[in-house]
């Protein structure tokens, strides 16, 4: 326990309990997204707080904010606007659905196209059917 009351966690507990790799922490720490003591034996610790604050990174990390503007967000400790956010999900799910209607489009070409193809396999022995089918 440190002076406060409240455990402090070695990285791997912390990587167990948020869900995420000891590398991908030891990357956060680096950067300066979490604070971390070191214990006598020189181990990373880190106080119960850091898995808030690893959901709110994860959250960020969703919305595709770079470590700079994670660490921006962090230290304002502002609550996050939702409206840009939602904003830009918005942007990002018309540009998937022109993306969608593309594909959409040229699979009706392609199957068009393998239609043609087939047809035109199968013309010369549908013709040469309907011509002994005339001479019964």
């Amino acid at each position: 326990m440190n002076d406060i009351g409240k455990a402090l966690l070695r990285i791997g507990k912390v990587a167990e309990l948020s869900e995420l790799s000891v590398r991908t922490i030891d990357y956060y720490t680096q950067n300066g997204l979490l604070e971390t003591q070191r214990s006598s034996s020189n181990y990373r610790l880190y106080s119960e707080d850091v898995i808030h604050t690893l959901e709110r990174i994860k959250l960020l990390k969703q919305q595709r904010m770079s470590i700079q503007e994670i660490k921006q967000a962090l230290k304002s400790n502002v609550p996050m606007e939702i409206e840009p956010i939602i904003s830009d999900v918005q942007d990002e799910i018309h540009c998937l659905q022109k993306k969608l209607s593309i594909l959409e489009e040229k699979l009706k070409h392609v199957s068009q196209e393998e239609k043609i193809r087939v047809y035109n396999r199968i013309e010369p022995n549908l013709s040469a059917i309907m011509t002994l089918m005339t001479l019964l």
